[in-house]
């Protein structure tokens, strides 16, 4: 099988695709977090050369996943807005030269929808939208996006950028139950959608929005289905969620 680094294993949406993914790769498990009794995990520190160039040695492909955390996107404070810049620009380029240095090939770059929030509700936003960022969160990762493409375009590497919604948890009925807002992606679509970034053909370096299909979807999906050959199996309408405003803040 595939050997596939996973960055920011233990995080929300790495805990939430990996019974998807152990399907389909061979996984290396990294994270800040002790390995535990999980053989594959792997402890290390985006900011560490070292520790990050012995996890990448061997891996044929990279989910990178790995942010700051313990804060949502909309989140405002000047040392943890460091530690963004730090994790989520500092580190991704980290990533990106361990992995050239390491021969790997294909990374799939995770990003956050919010880098094209500033577009607000103007239906329908392209998939592959010029970046309006809102907030420092979306500003770090706006950049990371800036880092994807030149490891493409100059280094010639196989990637892609995702910008992903927050995901949605459909084994758990107390978040199904809280108000949806209409982005939200299924844990299996998202899923779904990794396992293609990591297989597909990618002659050029591409951006892709995901998000979740309802009624009320304002990002365009033709990207993800273009590229990725992505097509949502739920509908959020047919789950019977009540409804957040897109733009909603997180408690």
């Amino acid at each position: 099988m595939t050997e596939v680094l996973v960055t920011g294993a233990t995080g929300e949406v790495g805990r939430g695709v990996l019974p998807w993914l152990q399907e389909h790769f061979s996984l290396r498990l990294l994270a800040l977090d002790p390995p535990g009794d999980d053989p594959r995990r792997i402890q290390a520190d985006l900011l560490d050369w070292h520790a990050l160039s012995a996890a990448m040695c061997g891996a044929a492909s990279v989910l990178h996943l790995a942010v700051a955390t313990g804060h949502s996107g909309v989140y405002e404070d000047d040392a943890f807005n460091d530690r963004r810049f730090d994790i989520n620009v500092k580190g991704t380029f980290h990533l990106f030269e361990a992995a050239r240095r390491a021969g790997v090939r294909r990374v799939v770059h995770v990003s956050s929808l919010m880098v094209v929030w500033g577009h607000g509700c103007a239906a329908p936003v392209p998939g592959d939208a010029t970046p309006r960022p809102v907030g420092t969160y979306a500003l770090t990762k706006a950049l990371s996006e800036n880092i994807a493409r030149y490891y493409a375009e100059a280094q010639g590497m196989e990637v892609v950028t995702l910008r992903i919604a927050a995901p949605l948890d459909l084994d758990d009925p107390k978040g199904l139950r809280q108000p949806v807002r209409p982005q939200q992606i299924p844990l299996p679509d998202l899923a779904q959608a990794f396992i293609r970034a990591l297989t597909v053909p990618l002659p050029r370096y591409e951006i892709v929005t995901l998000v979740g299909e309802s009624s009320r979807r304002i990002w365009d999906l033709e990207a993800a289905r273009r590229v990725l050959g992505y097509e949502p199996r739920y509908r959020l309408d047919d789950l019977g969620v009540s409804w957040a405003g897109p733009f909603a803040v997180e408690p």
